[in-house]
This record gives C-alpha cells, structure tokens and sequence, in this order.
C-alpha cells in the first residue's frame, strides 16, 4: 500500500476501442473462461445495424469483476469502452508473488481492463489479448 492507504494501481494504456464509434451496447456483455482463455462478447447497435463483438483473452491467469455501482474514476477514464492495459500493475505483482507453481518470474501476464456502459469494469491478468471479429446479429 501506498502512504495514503491506497492499493497501487499502475498506469494505463489505451489499446482501443470495444466497437467502432458511435456505437450503443444494447445487452449486458458475457466473459466466459473455458480452460486457458477467455471472451468477453457484448451486443452493440452501430449505424443501425446490430453487432455482436468482444476480446478475446489468451493465458489467462486471473480476472476480476465489478459492477457498474462499484466502480471507481479510474476504473472508467480511459477504460470507458475502450481496452486498456495497466503498465506496473499492483495486481499483477500481487499473482507472480502468489504463484507456487515453481514457475515464478516465467509469466508473461498483462493487465487488461475494460469498463463497459451499463455494465462495469473487467479486468484480465492475461499473456495476450485480440479483438474478435464483429458479425451482424
């Protein structure tokens, strides 16, 4: 912790945006973590026609979940449906220093993290993320 009690929490760079602007998510977004990776699929309206888009998150070792109520200012500036990746993450010090697997200091893992409109903010510590290719509903 820091001298005023508060976690670190690194420093953001923005990747991209979730859905080509202007765009309206029209659904709550959906992670799913079968095994090693994740996708995190959300429903959005663009130019009138609706899309189906998200992540796709690869060597997952951890991710986090917090509603939209109990998110922070900096849980949303520059994460405002925009993927960013925390640089000196708090978090991802805290896993490597956690991991007993005897593979200490082999992890490639990045701090991912994404507030959706009407949804929250998720976090993956993961080794890469990619977009999915968006399709019409």
């Amino acid at each position: 912790m820091s001298l005023d009690g508060v976690l670190p929490r690194g420093v953001k760079r923005v990747l991209g945006p979730l859905s080509p602007p202007p765009s309206a998510f029209t659904e709550s977004a959906v992670l799913t973590h079968p095994g090693g990776n994740a996708e995190l699929r959300c429903t959005y309206e663009h130019n009138g026609s609706m899309y189906v888009g998200g992540l796709r998150f690869e060597g997952v070792r951890a991710y986090r979940f917090l509603a939209e109520g109990h998110c922070t200012v900096w849980h949303i500036e520059e994460a405002y449906d925009a993927l960013v990746e925390v640089e000196q993450s708090g978090w991802i010090e805290e896993l490597l220093a956690a991991d007993s697997s005897g593979m200490r200091g082999q992890w490639k893992i990045r701090h991912f993290l994404i507030h959706i409109d009407s949804s929250g903010a998720y976090e993956v510590a993961a080794a890469r993320c990619e977009w999915l290719p968006e399709a019409l509903v």
